[in-house]
């Protein structure tokens, strides 16, 4: 916590500096200057990797109050409220976002199975359908239900469609396709990371992926199949 908190504010710093230089016209005539824009560069990337949505003007208003001694918190009470934001209020927040996210996934067309699990098969693939067990080779795209695109693989990786090796979304979505398939699934979290997220992956994070099988290897494992698809 102390990292998200130290980001925050750093955050705000960074921006209430390039706010008072002419929001993004900062005239870097010293040393001190530039560093000062690097920072920003830096910290402000990572504030918006850690929320996109992210209000600006709040961020730099937080750090001129600090600078002018009449912050509304604390730092104590910040980091508190950052704490319990993370633990409960995202929790709750990305729960409701993921819930619409597949409601809206189905009012487009998307099919679903009885495990909430809602997709669109854009091409079936061959006849022979995959199955558990099977090694194979996809090209992906993850990105979260308001676009925001967090992995992609552009040449085919090889997977083991196995328990334990890949979330359940792909372990029942995948056998719906055949090889060259392509499929896009709106994975709710309870079928990927479920309440307590996993390796950057939000609380109850609802996910999107596009996967295209390239190659099939019936239930034999292809070579180099470590990777978990995140």
């Amino acid at each position: 916590m102390k990292k998200v908190f130290i980001l925050a504010a750093a955050s705000v710093a960074a921006f209430a500096t390039m706010t008072s230089c002419g929001q993004g016209n900062a005239k870097l005539t010293t040393d001190m200057d530039t560093l000062a824009y690097a920072i920003g560069t830096d910290l402000g990337s990572m504030a918006f990797q850690f929320d996109s949505t992210l209000n600006a003007d709040i961020l730099a208003a937080a750090i001129k109050d600090v600078y002018a001694k009449t912050g509304k918190m604390t730092r104590e009470e910040a980091g508190a409220f950052i704490q319990e934001y993370m633990t409960v209020g995202l929790a709750r927040k990305n729960a409701a976002a993921g819930k619409k996210f597949i409601e809206e996934a189905i009012a487009d067309g998307a099919d679903t199975l009885a495990s909430g699990l809602a997709y669109k098969i854009e091409e079936p693939g061959a006849d022979t359908k995959i199955a558990l067990g099977d090694s194979i080779y996809v090209k992906y795209k993850l990105s979260l239900p308001n676009g925001q695109q967090l992995e992609q693989a552009d040449e085919a990786v090889p997977m083991l469609l196995q328990e334990g090796m890949l979330i359940k979304g792909w372990l029942e979505g995948l056998p719906l396709i055949g090889e060259g398939g392509k499929i896009t699934l709106y994975t709710p979290a309870s079928l990927a990371y479920g309440e307590m997220g996993n390796r950057g992956i939000a609380p109850n994070q609802a996910l999107k992926f596009d996967i295209e099988v390239t190659k099939v290897v019936p239930g034999t494992v292809a070579k180099d199949t470590s990777a978990v698809v995140r």
